[in-house]
């Protein structure tokens, strides 16, 4: 009973990794438009791989940065005073 719980474990887990990299497309980023929340670009492509919040100099505010991998695509989304601005990517074909 112990090894078909580690099976079924295992499978779901690598499901997840699986799901992560199949919202890292284009056609997903082409989604993701100005003045989105963090929220509402997590919605589509899911938690980031990382991601860093730093002050914006002399403007004032912050700056977040969510980066996200997935074998050989990866994607940068710039957020200011959490408002999507910036949006870059590169794919795997």
């Amino acid at each position: 009973m112990k090894i078909y719980l580690y099976v079924v474990l295992a499978l779901l887990i690598a499901g997840c990794g699986a799901l992560a990299s199949m919202s890292l497309t284009q056609a997903n980023l082409d989604k993701i438009h100005d003045d989105m929340s963090p929220a509402e670009v997590k919605a589509i492509l899911g938690d980031p791989t990382d991601s860093k919040t730093e002050p914006i100099p002399i403007v004032g505010g912050t700056q977040t940065i969510y980066t996200y991998h997935a074998g050989t695509s990866d994607v940068t989304i710039i957020f200011k005073n959490d408002l999507m601005k910036e949006k870059h990517g590169t794919f795997s074909q």
